[in-house]
């Protein structure tokens, strides 16, 4: 199950795991997009490891990270 966790004032959404079996939580993260419908990525905490990211750009994908650092404890 995911948790909604915060809007960004672009209309990303972040939404978050409970803590897995393995001990890490799953955050991701989705934009609308006219063009390509939804822009979308996963972060693994701990350790921020990127997966799946389609339609963000590497700043933004660093800009959500410290979104995450400052308000999900990894």
């Amino acid at each position: 199950m995911m948790y909604p966790f915060l809007t960004l004032e672009d209309g990303t959404e972040i939404v978050h795991s409970e803590t897995r079996e393995d001990g890490s939580v799953k955050v991701y993260l989705e934009r609308p997009d006219k063009k390509d419908c939804f822009y979308h990525a996963t972060c693994y905490l701990p350790g921020y490891r990127w997966e799946d990211v389609f339609g963000f750009t590497p700043q933004e994908v660093e800009r959500f990270q410290e979104v995450i650092e400052r308000h999900l404890p990894a």
